[in-house]
């Protein structure tokens, strides 16, 4: 807190500004600090007997220009006294302050309580020294958790300061959000690539696999719980029918319905319902639901498993999204797989050293990397055993190599240097990580291996750092939301005090006369409440109604985007046949076909999110003029509202997640059918199955699209109600502490001086508090 606002507050119970600079002379003067002590025991209450005297007069005189001659002048030199003992002052100074403040009060010129509100603000370990125990050092040297304790430390504190239920209740939803962070690891890899036996090395506990979960067929989510549970979710009636439909064009998919049909024959309908069905099953019995060697195949009904467990790996919230192989048959696992990666915080991919970076591999790694939203990759080499280390070496760069020729096939290859920053390579032996950490480290040992040399401690390391490391973009906005949440609970809390502070210098009167012209504003205001707040709800009305708009966008684009699939296609059939005398090989129209689908959504994505930010920006400009002259500031880091800054990192995820195997097998099959000399035939069959698969492209897009844009207008609106909402809570706030000022006057009035002094050290603190939240 100012020094000079806080004396005004706890001494004269107002605030003060300087009005008039006084040139203040002679500070190093014996008799400095004295003079000093009776000018700032002058109050707005004893001002008169003070300042007629030609001795008070000749004392002012001594270290100024001229003395005072009416309060406004008082204020000002009292101002110029407190700034130069705020800037420049050491221990000794003030204990000569002290000392002048004691004799006033034994010669009765000043009273006991006066004496001890002006020893409380010129306090030297207030003035000097900063309190470690009032400090909050959230620097970038230190982890999540300690982060998180240093918080945890803190609204403690402020829970022994502020009694208001609303603010308890902020203070609580704070620490709701920083404990209940989620942490998603996605492990990816194809069959065989000993996804789970790294994963189980790393929980330490054969939870997975052959114990539990053999040759997992479907996505199993792994999450922290008191109570180990596992449930099963199966496909639901418009999933299963677009698996039936895929079955019509892919030949794999086709054998999979076949084969559940036969299993389940009319059974399948108990299995298959309008809504998701899922059960609770026996955690001992899930291989029963997730094998794909179970006799009963059940696995081919389940879409996804949630498994809890109360192992120490996860009690820091960490999710582990465990996928079946990248080689499934079935393309809706892989979509699914993908909806979830979306949302991961890194990602894990297992390559079997034996069996090297397949293609599947690589297309899967670009994939991740450059269109759905992963920012860490850990690629891990497993059965690092059963190599050299000069073996290993050559694997990596096998990969690396393979990454940069499918870059340049994909005409992408100024991505390479970004992919290869992003990824990380480590070896693993699982095999000898998991006998360490299930009690038979012996057997490793005997084999050569010890656990630093299994590589399990390096991916450990690597998590913790990319995690809740010092450099986790993450976390680092978890501490600065919270950070930020506390400080605004902290300037309510400070706010109320310091009316609470005025309030106590009041006699009775002044009270009731300032709730009778409290109650003026408070009438005027809520007029003014009341149309900001249809303002605002007429501009969220025309926000959804833009968004509903935005739809007929989405449709023209795409639109589009088939009529450049359909001449890319063309064009390379063209030329091929002209230059080449063959047909287009079906691994160049693959390729022809999926860049252009995911980079043309991408670029409707980028469109429609600069329409959605520009309607943003302008009714957040809009109601930031119209009521500025009432305060109302959205409190962006921008002088003025910019809509990018609460959009930054939205629409980058889950465009991109479903499968084009079909689309693509049908535009192979019009290119295989195409002769060279009827081109056109080649057209219409392209306009046809781009028409026909892109309906669920179309619809996704436009659905995710929808549910995006919805919960950003919420938040977003949410943020321009803020002011308003603030605003609000402080009168109601501010009226409630007059009224029980008024209430309580007579109580207050015979400890009001231990009351102030309590508040403020309470504002200290709480200025302190403020001060570390900002860091």
């Amino acid at each position: 807190m100012n020094l000079a606002k806080d004396y005004f507050l706890l001494y004269h119970g107002i605030q003060a500004q300087k009005n008039i600079s006084y040139e203040i002379t002679k500070t190093k003067e014996a008799e400095f600090f004295e003079i000093v002590a009776l000018i700032l025991s002058a109050s707005r209450k004893n001002y008169d007997k003070y300042l007629p005297l030609k001795s008070f007069n000749d004392i002012c005189t001594f270290i100024t220009t001229k003395a005072p001659v009416n309060l406004e002048e008082l204020y000002s030199l009292q101002y110029n006294l407190i700034e130069i003992i705020a800037n420049d002052n050491h221990h000794e100074d003030i204990e000569k302050l002290h000392n002048a403040f004691e004799y006033l009060a034994n010669e009765e010129i000043i009273t006991k309580a006066d004496n001890e509100k002006l020893i409380s603000l010129f306090d030297p370990s207030e003035i000097v020294i900063k309190r470690k125990d009032e400090e909050i050092l959230i620097d970038n040297s230190k982890t999540f958790k300690e982060h998180k304790e240093e918080i945890d430390l803190v609204i403690q504190e402020l829970k022994e300061i502020i009694k208001k239920d609303d603010l308890l209740n902020e203070l609580k939803e704070t620490n709701n959000y920083i404990n209940n962070q989620k942490f998603s690891i996605g492990i990816t890899g194809v069959m065989n690539a000993g996804k789970s036996t790294m994963l189980n090395a790393l929980m330490g506990k054969e939870i997975l696999g052959s114990a539990v979960v053999p040759e997992t067929a479907n996505l199993t989510i792994v999450k922290y719980d008191k109570n180990p549970s596992a449930k099963v979710f199966y496909w639901n009636k418009k999933e299963w029918d677009r698996i039936e439909n895929s079955a019509n064009e892919i030949e794999s998919i086709k054998e999979f319905v076949q084969e559940t049909k036969s299993i389940f024959k009319d059974e399948l309908k108990n299995y298959i319902k309008d809504d998701s069905r899922n059960d609770e099953v026996d955690i001992n019995n899930l291989a029963l639901y997730t094998s794909a060697e179970a006799s009963g195949k059940k696995c081919n009904l389940v879409k996804y498993v949630e498994l809890k467990s109360d192992l120490n790996f996860l009690k820091d919230g960490i999710e582990i999204v465990d996928t079946p192989g990248l080689d499934d048959p079935v393309i809706q696992r892989e979509e699914i797989t993908k909806e979830y990666l979306n949302n991961c915080d890194m990602m894990i991919h297992l390559m079997n050293v034996s069996q090297s970076a397949t293609l599947k591999d690589v297309e899967f790694i670009i994939d991740a990397l450059l269109y759905q939203n992963i920012s860490k990759l850990l690629v891990v080499i497993t059965r690092a055993d059963t190599v050299t280390k000069e073996q290993l070496e050559e694997v990596i760069n096998y990969t690396k190599t393979s990454i940069k020729r499918q870059l340049k096939a994909l005409n992408k290859d100024s991505q390479l240097d970004y992919i290869l920053k992003t990824i990380k390579f480590i070896p693993i032996s699982g095999k000898m990580a998991l006998l360490h950490r299930t009690g038979k480290q012996k057997e490793a040992l005997e084999a050569g291996f010890k656990l630093e040399d299994t590589g399990i401690l390096e991916i450990e390391n690597y998590l913790n750092e990319s995690l809740f490391g010092k450099n986790s973009s993450k976390t680092d906005l978890i501490i600065k939301g919270a950070k930020a949440q506390l400080y605004k609970t902290t300037e309510k809390q400070i706010s109320a005090l310091n009316y609470e502070l005025r309030l106590l210098s009041k006699s009775k009167d002044e009270l009731e006369e300032e709730l009778i012209e409290f109650n003026k504003k408070k009438s005027a205001n809520e007029k003014i409440f009341q149309a900001m707040k249809e303002d605002i709800l007429y501009y969220k009305n025309d926000a959804k109604n833009y968004i509903a708009s935005l739809e007929t966008f989405l449709t023209s684009e795409l639109i589009d985007l088939q009529t450049v699939i359909k001449q890319r296609v063309i064009s390379d059939v063209r030329y091929t046949y002209e230059k080449e005398k063959k047909k287009t090989p079906a691994s160049r129209v693959k390729t022809i076909v999926e860049t252009a689908i995911k980079d043309g959504i991408v670029d409707v994505i980028r469109d429609y999110r600069y329409k959605f930010i520009k309607k943003s920006q302008n009714i957040g400009e809009i109601c930031e003029q119209k009521y500025h002259d009432f305060g109302f500031a959205l409190g962006h880091k921008n002088d003025n509202f910019d809509a990018r800054g609460f959009f930054q990192d939205d629409f980058k995820a889950g465009f991109l997640t479903s499968s084009n195997d079909i689309l693509i097998s049908k535009v192979i099959a019009a290119v295989e059918k195409c002769k060279p000399t009827k081109l056109e035939d080649l057209e219409i069959a392209l306009d046809r199955g781009l028409k026909e698969e892109f309906f669920n492209i179309e619809e996704n897009i436009k659905t995710k699209a929808k549910e995006v844009s919805q919960l950003l207008i919420e938040n977003f609106f949410k943020i321009l109600n803020a002011p308003l909402d603030n605003f609000e809570a402080k009168l109601k706030s501010d009226e409630e502490i007059l009224q029980n000022q008024i209430k309580s006057f007579e109580d207050n009035e015979k400890n009001k001086d231990e009351l102030s002094i309590i508040i403020h050290k309470n504002l200290k603190k709480l200025e302190s508090i403020k001060e570390g939240c900002k860091r």
